[in-house]
C-alpha cells in the first residue's frame, strides 16, 4: 500500500487582499462614472423636453420683466417716482459716482 503525500495548499493572503482592494476601488469608480453619466443624460433629456415644449407662462413673465426694465414708466405718478431703462440707470449711476 502506497502512501500518498498530501500537499497543503496555502492561501496567498497579500495577493487576495490586493485583488480585493483593487476590485473595490474599480467598482466605486464604475459606480461614480455611471451615476455621472446618468445625471448628464438626464440633464440632456430635460433640455430636449424644454426646447420642444417651452413654458409659455414663464416666457410671458420674462417678457413682461424685460419690458419693465427697458422702458420709461411711472411707478407712482402722485409721488413723482418714475422708472427708466436699466441701461440708462446704470450710465447715470456711473456718472454720479465718477463725479464724487
Amino acid at each position: 500500500m502506497a502512501l500518498k503525500t498530501v500537499e497543503k495548499e496555502y492561501v496567498d493572503i497579500p495577493t487576495l487582499v490586493a485583488i480585493g482592494s483593487v476590485s473595490t476601488v474599480l467598482l466605486i469608480v464604475v459606480v461614480f462614472a455611471l451615476q455621472a453619466w446618468f445625471y448628464y443624460e438626464q440633464h440632456n433629456e430635460q433640455v430636449r423636453k424644454e426646447a420642444n415644449n417651452p413654458n409659455w407662462v414663464l416666457r410671458e413673465v420674462k417678457l413682461k420683466q424685460q419690458e419693465k426694465i427697458n422702458s420709461y414708466r411711472w411707478v407712482d405718478q402722485q409721488k413723482q417716482i418714475a422708472s427708466i431703462p436699466i441701461d440708462q440707470a446704470i450710465k447715470l449711476t456711473a456718472q454720479s459716482l465718477n463725479k464724487k
